[in-house]
């Protein structure tokens, strides 16, 4: 059935889920919406699986325009969305009729946005999921962003159960604390990184993408004792490579990796890895494993829909 139209594409549209889960022992890369809470909170909204797919939008979204009657719902960063011209908030359920355009603007704080409809869209899956993974040109829209021209049809599933948000919802700045983890070469910082690491302030880099998340700043220092066996690595994994600037692993990074993994950004915060945009200062927050699990067991009384993720 009909759907909707992309006016203008924005500058990195993509079609995510929650990503493509149990296929990383054969090298790909889970992908999958960058704000995992994001996404599935849109659907939440709406009423539907979390798993749904959505529009991620990068810095600024795309122009579309509605071929059907539609409840539309954009989260994450607050880029200014307008329906028709008209202001309309984010987290809310917006009624818009076939023939409303929405257009997506950029946003000061945070770096991605996503859009759910009542119905979904009906897109390519590759090995059980939507998600967008675009070095490989899988799912999504022939593998890749959106574009100008491109239409897009709707299944003729609409749920029309609204549900509410529960809890408080993140706040976007230009500045981030990351509560981190022990990463199984952590033992490989010298005595004086391991003890100043948290001190140290770092910038995103431009050169930052859905692959990883490069910082610019002081350099970490690693005592080599022989050479490290690759190993596996997900989207928080925090590497060291040999010019001791970290990378931050994102939803599209490969599977296994050869860098000493100093960190592990804990559960509560990965969905924050999907909102630094170049340019944003972030600080790391060490802190035990247990910390980390009692925090997002909190975070999931907040918000029981992330239970399923």
């Amino acid at each position: 059935m009909k759907g909707l139209e992309v006016i203008s594409s924005g500058l990195m549209t993509t079609v995510q889920d929650l990503g493509r889960i149990g296929w990383t022992q054969m090298g790909v890369p889970v992908s999958g919406a960058a704000d995992q809470f994001s996404a599935a909170l849109a659907n939440v909204l709406l009423g539907k699986d979390i798993n749904s797919p959505v529009l991620e939008c990068t810095l600024s979204g795309p122009k579309l325009k509605l071929l059907i009657d539609q409840q539309v719902v954009v989260t994450g960063a607050r880029m200014q969305v307008k329906i028709n011209n008209k202001v309309v908030p984010h987290n809310t359920v917006i009624n818009a009729d076939a023939g409303s355009t929405i257009g997506i603007q950029s946003s000061n704080c945070g770096c991605r946005c996503y859009v759910a409809f009542s119905n979904d869209m009906e897109v390519t899956k590759f090995l059980g999921s939507v998600s967008t993974y675009v070095p490989g040109k899988l799912g999504g829209i022939n593998g890749r962003a959106l574009k100008k021209g491109d239409t897009i049809s709707f299944n003729s599933i609409d749920t029309n159960l609204i549900k509410s948000s529960h809890g408080a919802l993140p706040q976007y700045y230009n500045s981030w604390l990351i509560k981190v983890t022990e990463g199984p070469e952590f033992k490989r910082l010298s005595s004086h990184t391991k003890d100043n690491i948290e001190n140290i302030e770092y910038v995103i880099s431009n050169d930052s993408n859905r692959m990883g998340i490069r910082l610019e700043g002081p350099t970490l220092e690693i005592n080599e004792s022989g050479e490290m066996i690759s190993g596996p690595v997900f989207t928080g994994t925090i590497q060291c490579p040999g010019n001791g600037l970290p990378i931050l692993l994102g939803p599209d990074a490969q599977t296994l990796g050869g860098y000493p993994r100093i960190f592990q950004v804990a559960k509560v915060d990965r969905f924050l890895i999907g909102q630094m945009r170049p340019g944003d200062q972030l600080k790391f927050k060490r802190i035990k494993i247990e910390e980390a699990e009692k925090l997002w067991l909190d975070r999931v009384l907040s918000f029981p829909f992330l239970s399923k993720i």
